[in-house]
């Protein structure tokens, strides 16, 4: 047998000898009685993701847009000065 077939066992020994006796079938049993989700849950969590994304947006857009305005202003400062030094010579 080659090196990596007796890790992958030996991996698989250590692992099967942490789980308790019976730990497949109490996670099946648990899956089978699991009810179904409910659609107006998932709806609302989906409303509610929707609408923290769009609050997310918007404040990065406010807060963005300030910044813009300040550079905007910046570069304005920067063309009027070039003008007036091509006026000036």
């Amino acid at each position: 047998m080659k090196t990596e077939d007796q890790a992958w066992n030996q991996l698989r020994e250590e692992g099967a000898s942490l789980l308790t006796p019976g730990f497949a079938d109490r996670v099946l049993k648990a899956a089978r009685e699991e009810e179904p989700p409910v659609v107006v849950s998932h709806f609302a969590m989906c409303l509610a993701t929707a609408a923290l994304c769009l609050a997310a947006v918007v404040f990065f857009r406010v807060a963005s847009s300030g910044e813009d305005a300040s550079a905007v202003a910046g570069w304005n400062e920067v063309a009027a000065q070039a003008t007036d030094l091509d006026q000036g010579l």
